[in-house]
């Protein structure tokens, strides 16, 4: 949670300059984790387990990444 919040409210580049694009791609990330939590809320009231488990999986799979950025960024350098 804590590097949420850092990449939300402190990781900030100056006005005058794009952002970066490592910070476009994480905050992607964050906002279609977003949107994967509203589906598994959707398929939690309409108690379907089975699309929950595989909406919640697509989630889980997404924070993966964001959280492991680094070092997924070094798997790719590598390529």
């Amino acid at each position: 949670m804590e590097k949420i919040k850092h990449e939300l409210f402190e990781n900030r580049p100056k006005i005058d300059k794009p952002y970066p694009s490592d910070i476009v791609k994480r905050r992607e990330l964050l906002l279609l984790a977003q949107v994967c939590l509203g589906n598994v809320s959707d398929t939690k009231s309409r108690k379907d387990r089975q699309n929950k488990r595989f909406k919640s999986n697509i989630y889980n799979k997404i924070m993966n990444i964001y959280y492991n950025w680094n070092l997924n960024e070094q798997e790719l350098s590598k390529i």
